[in-house]
Formats: C-alpha cells, structure tokens, sequence
C-alpha cells in the first residue's frame, strides 16, 4: 500500500509518498518540498491572504497528481499553526477539498507535537528518555517522552515565520536582532529549565536543525543520508549563527541551495534551538529527516487498527 502526508506549516507545504511495510514501516518513495511562506502576515492581519491561499491550492493541486502517479491510496493532509489562529483558517480548508477533494484536518498543538514525537524518533532508541523538538515557522512543538511515558509536551505559540516578523527589522541580522531574539526565547521557554536532567538527548527535526548541519557539514544542498541521525553541537549552532550576523540575506546564496527561502528566518531559528537545548542542559541534538508527515501517516495507521 502507497500512502502519502501533507504537512501544511506557516512556511512550507511538504508532502511525504511511501510504501506500507509489513510490521507497518515505511519506505520513502518521493519527498516534495514548496515554501510559499502561508503564514506571512496572518500574526499582524488574523487572516490567510488571498495570494497565498491560491499559491496552496496549486501546490495541493500538484500534490494530488503527484500522489495519483504513485498510485497512493490514501493522502493524509493537515494544518498546523497559522491554520489554527487565522480567523480563516477553516474557509481555507473547505476550499483546499472543493477544488483538489483532498481533506486537511486542522490538528491541535498537542496532536502535532505527537507526531513529531513518532516521526523523529522512528529510527532511533526509545527506551532511553528523548526531546524532540520541532521548530516551525508560527510554533515551536516539545515533547519528552521515556518509551510510552510523558514526561512534558508542549506546542509553544512561537517560531521563525513570527520572531522574524516581530524582531528581525532589516535586510540582515544584526547584533541588535540576535540580541532581541535571544532575551525573547529565554523568556518565552523559560519553563523548559526545570526540565534539566530528564533527557538524555534531543533530537530536531524541521528546516532549521537541518539547514544548519548542512552548513556546520559544509552541505550545500539538502542530502538526506548525510544529515540523518548526525550529532549538531551548540558549538557549530552558534559559529553558523556568527557566521550570518551582518550578512544581507541576498549574499546568502554562498551557503548554496540549502538555504534558499530560509535566508532571514534562520537567525531566528538557531537562536530557538540554542535557546531550548540550553534549557534542557543538553551539549547538542542529533537531526533527523523524518518529521511531522512520517508521524501522520503512523498515526493513521495506529488509528486504523484501533478502528478509529
């Protein structure tokens, strides 16, 4: 059975096609990636623009065909954050399935950060007590498990798509910004340090830990088996950071394709990182490539044995 997710964030739409394994594993077939930024504005505005909700509905459109061409069974699309607080968000999804027929459910911060959890993790231990941490354009999920026990989980209301908007004010990161990202992200995952001790490590996943190890790597396009399950210090964390301060976005492109279309968000997304790593009492976080569309699919898959 071919199976495919949508994942539809505040800055990208990316959508996973797979094989069903027996033992319910998965095969990767063809990933998709598209940033259409569909967050942009909606924390000022309290709705999705109209240009963005067209720009969407032809990357579903694409999607779909895609998803035909692989002979995929059955497509499982959701929204996430900028979904759940634009006045819109809902309207958006009634016409995503008028015109493609393609369901999107809207999931609550605590279901995302689920299947980030299942998706992270799929190839690494779970015995051992492990954060995942996914940082998104318009939210930052964490969730601290031991095996099947909860430690912590948490959908905190920030990420790069908002702390670009509100603290990055120019065509470069500049000491001030990195400054006013950092006092905001102590604050705002200040909760995080009485966490100290449970985690024996983290691992991220979404655009900005991968981004930023294919730099530290000396990447300059994304390559799955180089990333995957590799070690990123808050040492390199922080020498990519200095290496973009007062640097204009557009010379941005001596990085090479990794980077394209993250240009001003990745200072807000290393200084996130850093921030929650730091919390946490941990040295680093190990990457991995499979994310929230791998967790939506296992999740479907849980769900449909349980006849739910």
């Amino acid at each position: 059975m071919n199976i495919a997710s949508i994942d539809t964030g505040t800055n990208t739409v990316l959508m996973l096609v797979a094989e069903v394994l027996p033992g319910g594993k998965l095969r990767v077939i063809k990933e998709f990636h598209n940033m259409p930024r569909i967050g942009e504005g909606v924390f000022r505005t309290g709705e999705i623009r109209e240009d963005k909700i067209r720009a969407m509905i032809d990357i579903y459109t694409q999607y779909k065909g895609a998803a035909e061409q692989y002979d995929v069974e059955k497509i499982v699309a959701c929204g996430t954050n900028v979904f759940r607080i634009a006045r819109n968000g809902n309207d958006v999804v009634a016409r995503v399935k008028e015109v493609t027929g393609i369901e999107m459910e809207i999931i609550p911060g605590e279901i995302e950060a689920e299947c980030a959890f299942l998706g992270a993790t799929a190839d690494f231990d779970r015995t051992q007590t492990i954060a995942v941490i996914d940082i998104g354009g318009g939210s930052t999920e964490i969730t601290c498990k031991k095996g099947d026990d909860l430690i912590f989980q948490k959908s905190f209301s920030t990420g790069v798509v908002t702390l670009r908007e509100h603290l990055v004010d120019s065509d470069r990161l500049t000491e001030k910004n990195i400054y006013s990202l950092q006092e905001h992200c102590r604050d705002f995952f200040g909760e995080l340090k009485y966490l100290q001790g449970p985690s024996n490590a983290a691992i991220s996943i979404a655009g900005t830990p991968t981004t930023l190890i294919s730099i530290g790597k000396g990447l300059t396009a994304f390559d799955a088996e180089e990333i995957h399950k590799e070690f990123l210090s808050l040492e390199m964390i922080d020498t990519v950071l200095l290496g973009f301060r007062g640097v204009p976005f557009a010379e941005y492109s001596r990085y090479g394709k990794i980077i394209n279309g993250r240009e001003d968000l990745m200072g807000a997304g290393a200084v996130i990182l850093s921030t929650v790593l730091e919390y946490l009492g941990l040295r680093g976080t190990y990457v991995s490539v499979t994310g929230l569309r791998y967790g939506l699919i296992l999740r479907y898959l849980a769900n449909s044995k349980t006849g739910l």
